[in-house]
């Protein structure tokens, strides 16, 4: 690259969900727990259910909850 060139940087988009153990982990409780909570109902984040055993949680809620955002 030459010096007249610019770095063209582009930096993928953040995720709009976060998987089960990616939400666990922000909230600080085990992937067991956050899963048993949510078949109960009592999950501290809506969960999106896509089949019987995979849930995904909006990244917005659950940063806002583990006090990343306000």
């Amino acid at each position: 690259m030459d010096e007249n060139t610019e770095a063209v940087t582009t930096a993928a988009p953040a995720p709009l969900f976060y998987s089960e153990a990616q939400t666990a982990t922000l909230l600080g409780i085990h992937r067991t727990t956050l899963r048993t909570l949510a078949l109960d109902g009592r999950s501290p984040v809506e969960p999106i259910r896509l089949t019987q055993h995979k849930r995904l949680y909006r990244r917005v809620d659950v940063e806002r909850l583990a006090g990343l955002r306000q």
